[in-house]
């Protein structure tokens, strides 16, 4: 059987996925290579079908490679002087007038051509899949994605699970049964490992031995035979080119697929011999936990007991080196014996922990305040210092290595948690560029720049930090910072001067790399530089842009390396023509589908217009579901001129919130089904029908299954504040001159509730309390403590001097299977007496819904049935009477200094609706609260604030089940509510009833 058309198509569209999610990817290879998709891909179907096979030696198909920045390492880490240099530039003098030698490592990776990594996703497709799938679930790590039924999900994007779910089911497995078997009064062993070099040991012809395919217990057929010798011989034939002749290529997807298989028998070995309490191997990092019977006390009688199980001896052995006191163990299975693999546990983060009574129980504990420290950091908002003199001492902690702390059991070297505290500083800048004008928050940023210039781009920190320098600058070149992207490449061309004059270069794994001394390592890095500023490139430049880019373009530092690398790249089409490119493959700094989002969702920095967009017609190399589901996602998106490259082979598509944003009534349920095929189409998920939200045959509820019902819910009322410019500001349609601090305020507000233990299900905030670019950002932050989200959104500006005022309310439901958010939006049908004045006056603008209703919708999320007014529609006494006996709450956000009145319209209507009222109104005039229609005068308020110089939210609990059972009985109970209204039971909804509560 041959491989199709589609079958590459297929392949492509993940290898794209996977190489744009690489640590080094080439965008301008990606986008070349997708030009002449069609013909590109034919081309290669001939030669994988056909009966030659000379051309998988030829470089120009297998690609090349590269050294990436690792370490400087000196001979002198510690002079026991206890000298200290604050400025790293007075620390690299005194190590280079200290030490005759300096070394640079770098790590070799792999710079593939696109060919080869269409043909390793299709291997993985269709032969690495099968080996995959006789993995055990004791392996984590660099797993493929597969669908509910256990089949590899051939129309996802991207070919591996994403990582963060694997590493915290591998990590928090080990510390539970650690605890678990402590607190049973068991004495325990952790044993933490990985291979040393791993990837550039492992010789892939293994995969081709009888005997291993025997032992896994893979069978190939025909084509699916000759695809993997192709695959393995390319794979060996890439190793001949590089330095090292040996290894893996770091950086091809496909092989960290060949590396799981490689310690298959090290899964089976442990399971079925060492039987532990918990194992677990994230790719080569092993975890092992078992107790301590035979009353271990070191890591030498460990290994001893290993050995002495059956067939241990066959499989390890010590291994004494002669150049280095450290021993190591190797693995050694016949099957990696064969093709001259060298396994071996080896580095200084193999451990052995040796733990019993309460002070193993303090151990355990410590390591998981540490995890749990940080994966609260990581849920956060940025959350940047109040001062930009701040900036240089928060990136100066980020960078430092003393007072570092494990955050898993391996206790992570302290290179590994520096990285993680940069990554999240710079994650912090990073959204302020996605959500706030540049104008804005400039201070902050010119302050981190001129500490990236003065910290990071020093050899020995640029070494541990390289691979977020790309990051750095496409933020620069975004915000139009053309000065700073300036003294950032001098520092970098300084830089690169001072490792070639002063450092001998040696590659991992290789034991002499003398005769590389010459590589120009660094075109690499400026090539990467090039291409981040290419993709981040502003579309349009004013005429102080196009100056400060002129001045960058003239001085030097951009001449001695850079402009080479843009000029090779850009060619005749120029910088903007180039991005354009980038951004229509979805290949650029903003994703495309931005384009296709509502204008007050998202920056309009760095969107093309739809006219220049370059198109694709990949009908004959996609299946006709994805085809199908584009279409579909074009009609909604309006495009005239055809599909936009970069929707066919998207590499941030569309998520299902954002997709409740465009398409037409997507709660039809007649419509569930093309959003289905969208949904697929993009994403490769399958939505479960009866469990999408959706209208009920009355157009009255909308009906969001999530999970299990719950008799109590736990609402958190905020008292948040926004200010009168702020509200100017939204009517005139102009930047907030209040953003940065209100956007810091907000950030605060939220981490501080996902913090607390209380486990709240809903925030809300007063109306108008956001501009709703911010909103889908905060709602996925809250969606990861399980919390919806219910705020008034800025004014919506439309056609024809109209304004829409909404309520936006970011649900979770289970229609793909995992815990999902939906977005409903609702409008205020009209304005408020004073609203409608002050729209007028400032500018011209009048009220009016982009949906109308005549009755307050429902809506039932899970078992919890509210509705949702805005602020003067609480003043309907017709809304209010229409949901008596329908809902269990009413959440009305507010901007309302008349808090007397409607002081009494909540307590009216929590008697008359009896019902839960959540009313949340700005901070400015405050009375915030959560009424209840209880007998008890002092139970009614279950929570009521006012006032205060700083944001806050409180949470109160309220129990719907007990309201629904008081309302279901014959005759109102005498406690613990007020009796229910006259005729409240005629109205009461059917599905609201519960079994009222006896007496007794």
């Amino acid at each position: 059987m041959s491989f199709t058309l589609e079958d590459l198509g297929l392949a492509y569209r993940k290898a794209k996925v996977d190489l744009y999610y690489s640590t080094t990817p080439s965008l301008f290879a990606i986008a070349d290579y997708e030009d002449k998709l069609q013909v590109n891909l034919t081309d290669l179907q001939e030669r994988i079908n056909g009966e030659a096979q000379d051309w998988i030696y030829n470089p120009d198909f297998l690609g090349g490679w590269s050294l990436v920045p690792k370490a400087i390492k000196t001979k002198k880490t510690d002079d026991g002087t206890g000298l200290i240099f604050a400025s790293p530039d007075d620390e690299w003098q005194e190590i280079i007038e200290a030490e005759k030698e300096v070394t640079a490592e770098f790590r070799l990776m792999a710079c593939c051509c696109l060919d080869f990594h269409v043909l390793s996703a299709l291997w993985m497709l269709k032969v690495g899949s099968l080996f995959d799938k006789k993995l055990s679930s004791n392996v984590h790590g660099s797993r493929l994605r597969r669908n509910r039924h256990d089949q590899i999900n051939e129309l996802a994007l991207g070919s591996f699970t994403p990582y963060l779910k694997p590493f915290r089911d591998w990590r928090d497995g080990g510390i539970n049964a650690m605890r678990s078997a402590l607190q049973d009064k068991k004495e325990v062993l952790a044993l933490t490992a990985d291979v040393s070099s791993f990837f550039h040991e492992l010789n892939p012809g293994f995969m081709q031995d009888p005997a291993f395919l025997q032992l896994i217990g893979v069978e190939l057929d025909q084509s699916q035979t000759k695809l993997h010798q192709l695959f393995i011989t390319a794979l060996e034939a890439w190793a001949k080119l590089t330095p090292l002749g040996k290894g893996l290529p770091v950086g091809l997807p496909a092989s960290a697929v060949v590396a799981n298989a490689a310690l298959f028998k090290l899964d089976q070995f442990i399971e079925q011999q060492v039987v532990p309490l918990y194992y677990g191997r994230y790719v080569d990092d092993i975890l092992l936990v078992m107790e301590n019977t035979s009353k271990i006390k070191n890591t030498h009688q460990f290994w001893d007991w290993i050995f002495n199980r059956d067939g241990g001896k066959e499989l390890f052995k010590w291994e004494h080196s002669d150049s280095s006191k450290e021993q190591a163990i190797l693995f050694k299975p016949d099957y990696l014996e064969t093709c001259s693999s060298r396994i071996a546990f080896t580095n200084n983060k193999n451990k052995l922990f040796v733990l019993s009574g309460a002070a193993g129980i303090a151990l355990v504990n410590a390591i998981t305040e540490q995890i749990n420290q940080r994966a609260s950091e990581w849920r956060s908002l940025p959350n940047l210092p109040d001062s930009a003199e701040s900036v240089a001492t928060d990136l100066l902690k980020a960078t430092s290595h003393i007072g570092e702390q494990a955050d898993n059991l391996r206790k992570t070297d302290a290179l590994t948690l520096h990285r993680a505290s940069f990554a999240l500083n710079l994650r912090d800048y990073e959204a302020y560029e996605r959500d706030l004008p540049p104008d804005s928050w400039k201070e902050h940023r010119h302050a981190f720049f001129d500490a990236v210039t003065g910290h990071l781009l020093t050899p020995i920190k640029f070494f541990e930090l390289a691979q977020y320098l790309p990051r750095i600058i496409r933020m620069a070149v975004a915000c139009g910072d053309f000065s700073y992207l300036g003294k950032m490449i001098k520092a970098l061309n300084k830089l690169t001067e001072t490792v070639k004059d002063h450092c001998t270069i040696s590659i991992k794994a290789l034991q002499s790399s003398l005769q590389y001394q010459q590589h120009e390592w660094w075109k690499t890095l400026y090539d990467a530089v090039a291409e981040s500023i290419i993709s981040s490139f502003p579309h349009k430049l004013c005429g102080e842009g196009e100056n400060a880019w002129d001045e960058f373009r003239n001085t030097l530092q951009f001449k001695k390396h850079l402009e080479s690398s843009l000029l090779k790249i850009v060619g005749r089409s120029g910088l903007q023509g180039a991005h354009t490119r980038l951004f229509s493959y979805d290949l650029a700094h903003i994703p495309l589908r931005f384009i296709g989002l509502p204008k007050e969702m998202v920056s309009q920095r760095g969107i093309v217009a739809r006219s220049k967009l370059i198109t694709s017609d990949a009908h004959e190399l996609l299946h006709g579901d994805i085809v199908e589901g584009i279409r579909i996602l074009v009609h909604w998106l309006r495009f005239k001129r055809g599909i936009p490259a970069g929707l066919n082979f998207a590499t941030r598509p569309f998520s299902l919130n954002e997709l409740y944003l465009i398409a037409p009534d997507p709660f039809n349920s007649l419509h569930c089904a093309k959003l289905n095929q969208v949904m697929q189409a993009l994403r490769g998920f399958e939505l479960t029908k009866y469990k999408m939200p959706h209208w009920d045959k009355s157009k009255r509820v909308l009906q969001i299954p999530d999970g299990e019902p719950k008799p109590k819910h736990t609402i958190a009322v905020s008292s948040w504040e926004t200010s009168g410019p702020s509200f100017v500001a939204a009517v005139m349609n102009k930047p907030d001159p209040d953003s940065r601090r209100r956007y810091q305020r907000l950030s605060r507000l939220i981490n501080e509730l996902i913090s607390r233990p209380d486990n709240s299900g809903y925030l809300i905030l007063p109306e108008l309390a956001l501009p709703p670019q911010w909103f889908i950002r905060i709602a996925h932050k809250l969606k990861g403590r399980g919390i919806s989200f219910i705020s008034g959104v800025e004014y919506l500006h439309a056609p024809k001097k109209r304004v829409r005022n909404q309520v936006w309310a970011s649900l979770s439901h289970d229609g793909l299977g995992f815990p999902s958010l939906m977005l409903y939006r609702q409008d205020k049908q009209r304005p408020a007496l004073h609203e409608e004045q002050e729209l007028f006056h400032l500018a011209g603008l009048e009220l009016s819904p982009a949906s109308q209703w005549t009755q307050p919708p429902i809506v039932q999320h899970g078992d919890f049935r509210f509705a949702l007014m805005i602020c003067s529609e609480l003043t309907n006494i017709r809304y209010r009477a229409d949901l008596r006996g329908k809902v269990d709450a009413l959440f009305v956000p507010e901007w309302n200094p008349d808090t007397d009145t409607f002081n009494a319209l909540v307590e009216s209507a929590a008697l008359d609706i009896h019902a839960y009222i959540i009313q949340c109104n700005n901070r400015l005039y405050g009375d915030s609260r959560i009424r209840a229609p209880y007998k008890e005068r002092y139970q009614r308020d279950l929570l009521r604030v006012k006032g205060g110089n700083h944001d806050y939210c409180i949470t109160g609990e309220i129990d719907i089940t007990a309201l629904r059972q008081f309302q279901s009985s014959h005759r109102s109970p005498g406690k613990p509510f007020k009796p229910v209204p006259d005729g409240f039971a005629q109205d009461m909804a059917y599905s609201r009833k519960e079994l009222p509560k006896g007496d007794s």
